[in-house]
């Protein structure tokens, strides 16, 4: 018996899930820190903002900005004319007049200490043009806020920041045009609103995701090679996929499953979408209103964890168990309907056309090393 323990590592995106361009201080100074301390927050030095009973709980929030925003100035003044550094005491902060620009500034503060939820989404522009961004996953709000520590004339000061945990790094120019045109504006923070620009964000920043009901998985090519003869495969691939997982659904183990080639051959059908980036290393995005893209995931991990050996399987007797490390307190049916049919189709798909899928899919993985990003261990 052969038994395989998948974790799906799919994220879940809610609907009400935000999306923010963030900038890592003015013209990108603080972008460097950011990325080591995977934190970003208000461009203001030695804020010191009290979190510890929330942000609404801060009595001293304006003064706190006056202070800060007088230090800036002063730090970013000529050092042979600029004085002694500015009072540290709140007392001296509490009646100034709100400067202009303060509500903008406050509105920034109260957006990552109040306002922005875990899951949210961050594009973090690189200064540099052809640079790579950060597209980073909010994480909690926590009672108190991460330093970063500055750099260059802001040696010696920190900034607080807001956590992030998973991240990718992308190039600038692969961005959305609307969010690059964001990030060359002198814009601190800003909500994109946009749900077509959000769902580019979203297939960049996570290989597997959930929103709403549609599913995204993506089949990772990483090797240069990328022939027409590769994209047929995978393709048929996914379809394969998609007939055999509405023939498990309609008749189950009565069902006569669709061999790799006979999947190339079939025309029409609402099967699920496809999208291929001809880029290698690249990616060919799965798209539908089921779990067809993450059955398709694990089938190719699985595959590839065996080194596309049908031996190595035990048909008759395989077991398949998935999980979603990513989904927290809830009972996960999606894995556990993706884990069923996985293991269907391990069991059901005749012998012979099994070998000739493996056959064909190790060929176009040793060109193009495509993989899934399911985590796969293996028990004999």
């Amino acid at each position: 018996m052969t038994r395989f323990e998948i974790d799906l590592n799919t994220k879940i995106i809610s609907s009400d899930t935000d999306v923010y361009m963030a900038r890592a201080g003015k013209q990108g100074h603080l972008f460097a820190q950011v990325l080591a301390e995977k934190a970003i927050g208000p461009d203001l030095p030695n804020l010191d903002l009290d979190l510890s009973k929330g942000l609404d709980e801060e009595k001293y929030i304006t003064a706190k900005i006056n202070r800060s925003r007088q230090l800036s100035r002063w730090i970013q003044s000529s050092a042979t004319s600029r004085g002694e550094e500015p009072s540290k005491d709140l007392g001296d902060y509490e009646n100034d007049k709100k400067r202009s620009g303060h509500a903008q500034i406050e509105g920034i503060v109260r957006t990552y200490f109040k306002a922005m939820k875990a899951g949210d989404v961050l594009v973090i522009p690189d200064p540099q043009l052809f640079g790579r961004a950060i597209l980073a996953e909010v994480l909690p709000l926590e009672k108190t806020a991460k330093a970063i520590p500055g750099a260059k004339r802001y040696d010696g000061y920190t900034f607080q920041g807001r956590k992030f945990g998973h991240f990718k790094r992308v190039r600038m120019m692969d961005l959305p045009r609307s969010v690059i045109e964001l990030a060359r504006a002198p814009t601190g923070l800003a909500k994109i609103a946009d749900p077509r620009v959000k769902n580019r964000i979203f297939e960049m920043c996570f290989t597997d995701f959930a929103l709403d009901d549609v599913f995204f998985s993506q089949i990772i090519t990483t090797k240069p090679d990328f022939h027409p003869f590769d994209a047929n495969v995978l393709n048929a691939f996914v379809r394969m996929i998609a007939q055999n997982v509405e023939l498990l659904q309609n008749e189950g183990e009565d069902a006569q499953l669709k061999s790799l080639v006979e999947a190339a051959f079939v025309t029409g059908g609402n099967g699920p979408s496809v999208k291929i980036n001809i880029n290698s290393p690249g990616h060919l995005a799965i798209i539908d209103r089921s779990v067809i893209p993450l059955v398709a995931g694990v089938v190719l991990g699985i595959l590839v964890a065996v080194g596309f050996d049908h031996q190595a399987i035990a048909q008759e007797t395989v077991e398949v168990v998935v999980t979603n490390s990513r989904v927290v307190d809830a009972l996960d049916l999606c894995s556990q309907e993706v884990g069923r049919l996985t293991q269907s189709m391990l069991r059901f798909l005749p012998e012979d056309d099994f070998q000739q899928a493996c056959d064909l899919l190790r060929r176009t993985h040793e060109t193009t090393g495509a993989e899934s990003k399911v985590t796969v261990k293996t028990e004999e």
